[in-house]
């Protein structure tokens, strides 16, 4: 089925249980973020300096500066082709922002300028909350939150090596997530409990299962968890447009922030 065969009015596909927050002054709702690990805004708008200036008036100024971006907000498109996860059309995997430091930000600001050309069957964001998640390990394969936090999975990064770390570590006294799908080593060791399936599609599995999935459309705010939820997001499609000479694709603005 192709794009034109959806009506614009089922250009949104709402998550069944969604809570719509008014288009009015930003507000985060900390209830909702706790309970699922997103807060989902519909109809924000596509202002970015207005999303900046927002997010730093709630976070008392605690935006989140990456110098590998070389800003506060970033902004990309999915691209023919890209050596950025960000930009592929292929499907992210679920992971933590900035993993590997001691205190990632603790909130995700994704901001929809454009969604993605065949939407809404692409570009959708999916979110890992931890708390089913530890339930359906333990449920489906007996393993606890303690052995998910000894357990240490096998990482190959280009300009660090090779390195072990658990998916789950303690932050101020709480479990949070630490985990890069697409950057796990080839050839992990077997699964903790199921010799004859390996870690990486035992947690694969589960998450799947566990994720809720949203349909952000035009002016959509996702804001996210990064210590209390996975996220990543699913195959985009790309169009070009031979009249006017580029490329449509999905487009987001992305901020880190903490409270």
């Amino acid at each position: 089925m192709s794009a034109s065969d959806y009506p614009g009015s089922h250009s949104v596909v709402r998550w069944p249980r969604e809570k719509t927050t008014p288009n009015k002054a930003l507000q985060l709702d900390q209830c909702e973020l706790a309970e699922n690990g997103f807060q989902l805004i519909r109809q924000y708008g596509v202002d970015v300096s207005r999303l900046e200036r927002d997010l730093d008036w709630i976070s008392g100024g605690q935006l989140y500066y990456s110098s590998r971006v070389g800003a506060l907000c970033h902004q990309y498109s999915v691209l023919p082709e890209s050596a950025n996860f960000s930009e592929q059309m292929l499907g992210g995997g679920f992971h933590t922002d900035f993993m590997f430091q001691p205190n990632p930000p603790a909130y995700i600001a994704l901001l929809c300028l454009q969604p993605d050309p065949r939407h809404p069957l692409y570009g959708r964001n999916q979110v890992v909350h931890v708390r089913p998640f530890l339930e359906r390990m333990q449920q489906i394969f007996g393993v606890s939150e303690q052995e998910l936090k000894e357990y240490r999975l096998l990482y190959d990064l280009a300009e660090r090596g090779r390195f072990e770390q658990p998916i789950l570590s303690d932050l101020d006294g709480k479990p949070i997530f630490r985990f890069h799908e697409r950057l796990l080593a080839k050839g992990q060791m077997k699964g903790i409990s199921a010799p004859d399936m390996s870690v990486a599609a035992m947690l694969h599995a589960v998450m799947m299962e566990v994720m809720a999935d949203i349909c952000l459309d035009r002016g959509d705010l996702l804001i996210l968890s990064n210590h209390n939820a996975l996220h990543r997001r699913g195959e985009c499609s790309i169009e070009f447009a031979g009249v006017a000479g580029k490329w449509h694709a999905r487009e987001m603005a992305t901020i880190r922030f903490n409270l």
